[in-house]
């Protein structure tokens, strides 16, 4: 079904089509089915004290129990040889790694982590059969009776259960579903999942990060850390919850990181799997695509009605028929004949442009980039290892880049140059699971990579493909743009992708259901690591209708990436497609979005430094408090930093809901006072957010209108408190490097009310330049504005 007539034939038709006909196509390899019969690795044979590790000689298997970090263990079963390639996800290589002690017991073999915290980690392993728990402190169990298995077709299989009933599940990256994971199974074979399930938790990427938290506080983190197909089975015993994990190769790696608390657990995983590079502050801005936008005249057209009814925008995506015939790094003359001259343009009224790119390299003997390939052997192979393999894709029959290659990726990443000097400020890199639309005439199972010398299947580097394209294209724009941040978004991803690009929740559809599912999607691929997140406004298949569409505006206001984006022309869902009423409200949600950008421009800040996510769950500031487990709650409201809640109307016709709020004292924008650890009705009419500040908050706020971020002058200021505020503005130059040097402001602002003044106080951090001009200084909820500022 060619997605031009979508839109003009039922979505339910639409659906089924896709369902029965073209996911069968798409995902005929992507099935994860673990074997039904397994064998336990047996006793403990014997044991030895390695430079590495503890070695474990084991009936069937060997073990290995490696001290990785303080608070950090690495745990590795196999059948033969401990032969893991290096990793993908993991960046940290610590220079101190506490050493190990053993110690033996009647029955079981206790290795322990050197460690001055008193909450060191212990594992407590049976002679007997293999089975081993994972201890903290004096005796306060992480998980019991892991049970490593192995099968006679090469998986591996460790299953254990919680060692609390109160256990919740977080993590593993973009799956639907619910939000906790603690009754799921969850498969990791990065796929093609258009107009995908609610229920479905096997989608484009493969994040294999388990994150327990306990209802006191208390939390750990679990990363399997192996690349081949592999299913997380979460079930719910009688005392407790039972997890088992599968994998089709290599054997188990595993990571444990210790908390306890939510913020060093966040650290660590920080540490372990790297940061998130900072983005450009017009990456925070509305972003506009559609399936797709041409000819020029069309993109010049939408900028314009952009400006021309004062609705803010940062970006214009250009999808893959900017290409000539779908060539990557091509361009349509007669449709753009000159991309450089209309990036310029844009750019003088405050617009950027993205640019799509896909892995597929046309099979074309007038193509240079082809040519470059098949010379320098850059592609992937079939089985005989010499000749390059062959899908289909957009632009017909293609190879692929070997990404497993650095030559190849370094090759790839030049090619970036034909966008950047066509003025492309951000770049979007879409089918590299990678997808191809059929794979029966060419299996992607005899995929062959190269690997640097060490022919590697594809079955082994298909969760890192879209992973290795990403590093591709970031590594390339680094070398083509040095003083830049760089911009990326990517379908597919393994866990540590965000070290390069950020991502969305791809082909969702326009109805009611997807936009309930994008908060919880969206704060498991958070918690997973991934900064820069959202979901396509309106939904990406099918027609979103007004209500649907202000609302989704509405949901998505905090979120990091902020994009409306159709599957084509027909189910166009423009701002002013939805009638002049609800274009107001839009036109008023992203005015509004601007207006709070620079406290979530700092809030990106401190997440990209401590990996604490920007956008989160209730669960991560307050794990302590039992109603932010519950779905009603947990699935329906979000944190932007620390500071603010957001919840959001999700139903069809609600004009109001209940709102959780955990403890403290919460304040709306009208500066109604709310008290904590309490549900409350409140009002959402269509024009209206259910917004919360935390009592004791400050929040920059941009009060004169903005077309684009390049526009923020005067920096005004909320107080939301009876006596006491406090709170940061952060700016830079927003595009450049600069940052790092010390080219930025950091603005700390404190409140005080003193009888009927508030005393303000402000100090300044960061090179001598004033990024931030002080505009009004506004105390939510109370007539009286009197203050006087004290500046340092």
């Amino acid at each position: 079904m060619s997605a031009k007539i979508v839109g003009k034939v039922p979505l339910w038709l639409i659906k089924i089509f896709i369902r029965r006909i073209i996911h069968p196509r798409l995902n005929k390899d992507a099935q994860v089915v673990p074997p039904e019969i397994w064998e336990n690795v047996g006793k403990v044979i014997d044991f030895k004290d390695t430079k590495k590790g503890i070695d474990f000689v084991l009936e069937r298997g060997k073990m290995r129990i490696l001290s990785f970090k303080e608070g950090i263990i690495q745990i590795q079963i196999v059948k033969e040889d401990f032969i893991f390639p290096e990793s993908y996800a993991i960046e940290l290589d610590p220079e101190h790694k506490p050493s190990l002690t053993v110690e033996k017991r009647s029955g079981f073999i206790i290795v322990s982590q050197n460690s001055k915290n008193k909450d060191k980690l212990r594992v407590k392993i049976s002679k007997n059969d293999g089975k081993f728990n994972l201890i903290y402190g004096k005796n306060e169990k992480l998980f019991a009776n892991a049970i490593p298995l192995i099968s006679s077709d090469n998986w591996y299989s460790l299953q254990y259960h919680s060692g609390s009933k109160d256990d919740h599940y977080f993590g593993f990256g973009e799956t639907a579903g619910d939000l906790d994971k603690r009754e799921s199974t969850i498969s990791f074979w990065n796929k093609d999942s258009v107009a995908y399930q609610t229920t479905e938790t096997q989608l484009y990427q493969t994040q294999p990060l388990q994150i327990i938290v306990r209802e006191n506080g208390f939390c750990y983190g679990m990363i399997f850390d192996n690349s081949y197909k592999s299913q997380f089975k979460n079930e719910k015993q009688e005392k407790f919850y039972q997890t088992k994990y599968s994998v089709s190769n290599l054997g188990i790696n595993l990571y444990v990181i210790l908390g306890p608390t939510v913020d060093g657990l966040f650290e660590k995983l920080s540490k372990l799997l790297g940061k998130a590079p900072f983005p450009p502050l017009s990456t925070l801005g509305n972003h506009q695509s559609r399936w797709s936008y041409y000819p020029e005249d069309e993109v010049r057209k939408l900028a314009d009605t952009f400006i021309s009814k004062k609705i803010p925008l940062d970006f214009i995506h250009l999808d893959i028929d900017y290409m000539d015939d779908y060539r990557i790094f091509t361009w349509d003359k007669e449709k753009f004949p000159n991309p450089k001259k209309l990036s310029d343009d844009l750019a003088e009224q405050g617009i950027k442009l993205i640019a799509i790119t896909n892995p597929g390299v046309k099979i074309d003997t007038d193509s240079v980039m082809y040519q470059q390939g098949l010379k320098e052997k850059y592609f992937c192979l079939n089985p005989d290892k010499t000749s390059p393999f062959v899908g289909t894709v957009w632009s017909g029959k293609c190879h692929f880049p070997d990404f497993s290659e650095a030559r190849t990726r370094e090759w790839f990443g030049k090619h970036y140059a034909t966008l950047t000097e066509a003025g492309i400020s951000g770049f979007w890199i879409d089918m590299n699971e990678p997808a191809f639309f059929s794979t029966e005439e060419y299996p992607i199972n005899d995929m062959i990579h190269s690997n640097n010398g060490n022919f590697t299947s594809h079955e082994e580097l298909h969760n890192v493909y879209g992973h290795l394209m990403a590093q591709a294209t970031f590594e390339g724009l680094q070398k083509i743009l040095p003083d830049k941040r760089i911009f990326v978004l990517t379908r597919s991803a393994y866990l540590g992708t965000h070290r390069y690009a950020g991502s969305w929740t791809g082909d969702n559809i326009a109805e009611w259901t997807h936009l309930q599912v994008s908060l919880p999607m969206l704060m498991n691929m958070a918690v997973s690591g991934q900064i820069m997140i959202g979901s396509d406004i309106g939904g990406f298949i099918g027609k979103s209708s007004g209500e649907l569409l202000v609302r989704w505006y509405q949901a998505s206001i905090l979120f990091p990436f902020f994009r409306n984006h159709a599957i084509n022309k027909t189910c166009s869902q423009e701002p002013w497609k939805v009638g002049k009423r609800k274009e107001a409200l839009i036109r008023k949600t992203i005015k509004l979005r601007y207006s709070l950008i620079l406290y979530m421009y700092n809030s990106i800040r401190i997440a990209c430094e401590t990996g604490k996510p920007a956008y989160r769950s209730l669960w991560v500031d307050y794990p302590d408090d039992s109603n932010v487990y519950k779905k009603e709650w947990a699935e329906t409201e979000y944190l932007l930093g620390d500071k603010m809640l957001i919840a959001p109307i999700l139903h069809r016709g609600k004009r109001k809901r209940e709102v959780y709020l955990p403890k403290g004292i919460w304040y709306d924008f009208e500066g109604k006072e709310y008290e904590g650890g309490k549900t409350y009705e409140v009002s959402a009419p269509l024009d209206a957010i259910p917004i919360f500040v935390k009592d004791g908050s400050i929040i920059p706020f941009i009060q004169e209108y903005i077309q684009h971020t390049g526009e923020i002058d005067k920096v005004s200021f909320l107080i939301f408190s009876r006596s006491t505020a406090e709170g940061t503005v952060y700016l830079d130059d927003g595009d450049t490097l600069g940052y790092l040097d010390g080219d930025y402001e950091l603005v700390t602002i404190s409140a005080k009310k003193r009888g009927r003044t508030w005393n303000v106080h402000i100090s300044r951090e960061g090179q001598k330049r004033k990024y931030v001009k002080i505009g009004s200084i506004d105390i939510v909820g109370q007539d009286q504005d009197n203050y006087v500022i004290f500046e340092k």
